[in-house]
């Protein structure tokens, strides 16, 4: 068989459904060896990619030889179905290996090892490993180093995510990392040294050292791989050869996922045929880089070949052209109908005109479904309680509502304490969840024993919370945090019922120092930037809505009670645009477009724009952007678009 797919470069297959676009030809019978794809969001990507295999398939390639790779499981299922839809029989389609990164990884490795070892694919099953390590490290090295034990769920959870960035940047194994001292180490990963000790106690559990692996968590299985066959040329023999291998969403590649890419296709002198949008690349906490697609790929494979995927098949033309202006980029729209893009203006200097913008921006709500887009969580505050009082039911995608948060928890937890009233919230599980915030922001120093028992007793027995808490903050080695938090309660008690609410709780605010106590307790500057932000505007509402201290409890739990009752009903989604990639609405609205809210400081502004990009072109049928009226205050998104009078709405409120 030829080493070529063909050299003739008609297409053979034909598919049924759909005509292929002049680029969707290019790409389905593309000579070269590797090939990128440079797709724009909604231009069809993975039917592309279906194309692609169903061409390599009608001129004879065995699908067993076959491989795609995505990075999730609604990839995969997505991909399988494009194939179907271009005509595919399913027979045919069943013995593609389609998978995902991860999966493909273990099944690999499942080989190599010859035994199954146990997965655990969510926090819930890795925290009693990551409490197990975290308690070793306080055994081994407490008395050596000034160590940050925390046990909080909060915390066992930003351990994770760094653990999984960590593997994904393939961090630990520089070339220096062994010989380097670990005051060097430490510099060199940004990391805190009780994290670092944690790290490597968590991968002694894991087995990661001795390479006895007892369970592998998210991403674990294309870390282990990796990592095995790295300097190993005789195993990487042993890695399954596939005659043409393509990949989607190649913008979320980081450096474990993109080795053993590189590996499978020179294992196999593959045909490679990737799909991405440089655009698109959001997720370098968990070690994407724009670099994979910009430049990493052209090192490995300098003669390869780009070949573009420019119209949208999600949105009109407004929207096209305007998002190739953002990104100096070809856009083009493969539909007929338009995208209304409308800017909504409000007064920055009135803090609920946003959100009442926004309110008036949801009579245009579709038959589809509507999504609000948030810069990130603190947002939802104002956008929350502006729907609650329009008596507007929402959903929230992969969050919680502002109420459930840590710090606001944290805050009802210190209310609830001083009236002695945490009968008031009726959720016994939610008492559990207030103690613990109060744990993490009075940080004691719990053990995971000791603070479950703790969550179980206040669950059923309200009235010990105020006792207990005492009692720790008595016996803990952080003392002047403590006098701090119970300075804030005897502050408290000392104020009527009819005392405003939003008053106190900015007292303590400053009293128990919580913007520093928050830049502590959170490895990330930026997740700990936006828990200030949350206290701010909580805060700010409840003062706005002159809620008394007496009526502070059952404020909060008619509203939490509203969310739970319409959860899963509405047609508004409330998301952070991280959580959102791949996904589509009729109506889309950004609000907060201002100048520190979108994009935000101390960010990476190139991430920064592919995020507003990624949130703006997830629009079908109308984009609403909200900024101020003064345009010194705006976002410069709103003028990077250069929108044009003829395709936009402008409105303003005042």
């Amino acid at each position: 068989m030829s080493t070529a797919l063909s050299t003739d470069n008609a297409p053979q297959f034909i598919p049924k459904r759909i005509t292929p676009t002049p680029e969707q030809l290019a790409i389905q019978t593309a000579q070269k060896k590797i090939v990128l794809i440079d797709a724009n969001a909604g231009a069809a990507k993975t039917t592309t990619l279906a194309l692609r295999l169903a061409e390599a398939l009608h001129r004879g390639r065995a699908p067993e030889r076959m491989l795609a790779l995505v990075f999730t499981e609604a990839a995969r299922v997505a991909l399988r179905q494009r194939l179907l839809e271009v005509g595919v029989p399913l027979g045919v389609v069943k013995r593609l290996t389609i998978d995902t990164f991860d999966a493909f990884a273990a099944k690999v490795l499942l080989q190599m090892e010859g035994m199954q070892v146990a997965a655990m694919r969510s926090n819930e099953e890795l925290r009693p490993v990551a409490w197990e390590a975290l308690a070793v490290v306080a055994e081994k090295y407490g008395d050596r180093y000034p160590l940050e034990i925390n046990t909080t769920n909060a915390a066992i959870a930003e351990f994770l995510k760094l653990q999984l960035r960590s593997k994904a940047r393939l961090d630990l194994h520089g070339a220096d990392f062994e010989s380097n001292s670990m005051e060097d180490n430490l510099e060199m990963l940004g990391m805190s040294r009780t994290h670092y000790l944690w790290s490597r106690e968590y991968e002694g559990l894991r087995g990661a050292d001795t390479g006895d692996i007892q369970f592998r968590g998210p991403f674990d299985a294309t870390y282990d791989l990796v990592r095995l066959l790295t300097d190993d040329e005789p195993l990487r023999q042993q890695l399954p050869a596939f005659q043409i291998i393509v990949a989607d969403e190649l913008h979320d590649l980081n450096e474990a996922s993109f080795r053993l890419l590189t590996m499978l296709i020179r294992r196999g002198n593959a045909f490679f045929c990737g799909a991405g949008d440089k655009d698109q690349v959001i997720y370098t906490w968990s070690g994407a880089d724009h670099r994979f697609l910009r430049q990493r790929f052209e090192q490995e494979f300098p003669t390869l070949q780009r070949l573009p995927l420019t119209a949208s098949y999600r949105y009109g033309t407004q929207l096209a052209q305007a998002v190739g202006v953002l990104k100096n980029k070809a856009s083009v729209s493969a539909l007929n109908r338009a995208t209304v893009i409308e800017v909504l203006h409000y007064e920055h200097t009135q803090p609920q005109a946003c959100s009442a913008q926004l309110i008036a921006a949801l009579e245009h709500v579709h038959a589809g479904a509507t999504a609000i887009l948030l810069r990130d969580r603190d947002q939802a505050i104002r956008v929350e309680t502006a729907l609650f009082q329009s008596g507007i039911a929402y959903d929230l995608l992969d969050m919680h509502s502002y109420l459930l948060s840590q710090e606001v928890l944290m805050l009802r937890g210190m209310v609830a304490i001083a009236r002695k009233d945490l009968h008031a919230i009726k959720n016994g599980p939610r008492r559990g969840e207030i103690l613990e915030a109060l744990v993490a922001f009075a940080e004691i120093p719990f053990t995971r024993s000791q603070l479950q028992q703790a969550k179980a007793d206040v669950a059923n027995y309200p009235d010990l919370l105020e006792g207990f808490l005492t009692n720790q903050l008595a016996k803990s080695v952080n003392q002047d945090k403590a006098a701090l938090t119970l300075a804030a309660v005897d502050y408290l008690r000392t104020l009527p019922a009819e005392a405003p609410a939003g008053a106190a709780l900015q007292h303590i605010f400053g009293l128990m120092q919580l913007e520093q106590t928050a830049r502590r307790i959170y490895v990330d500057p930026a997740q700990a930037r936006v828990v200030a932000r949350s206290l701010h505007g909580f805060i700010a509402v409840c003062t706005e809505a002159e809620t008394s201290l007496g009526d502070f409890a059952s404020w909060l739990g008619e509203m939490e009670e509203a969310v739970a009752v319409t959860s899963g009903k509405a047609k508004i989604v409330i998301a952070c645009i991280d959580q959102i990639k791949g996904l589509e609405y009729s109506h889309v609205i950004l609000p907060y477009l201002a100048i520190d809210e979108f994009p935000r400081s101390k960010t990476d502004p190139l991430e920064e724009e592919n995020r507003f990009y990624v949130a703006a072109t997830r629009a079908r049928d109308r984009l609403s952007l909200l900024t101020p009226q003064d345009p010194a205050h705006q976002s410069r998104y709103i003028a990077a678009l250069q929108l044009k009078a003829k395709a936009v709405t402008v409105a303003s409120k005042s």
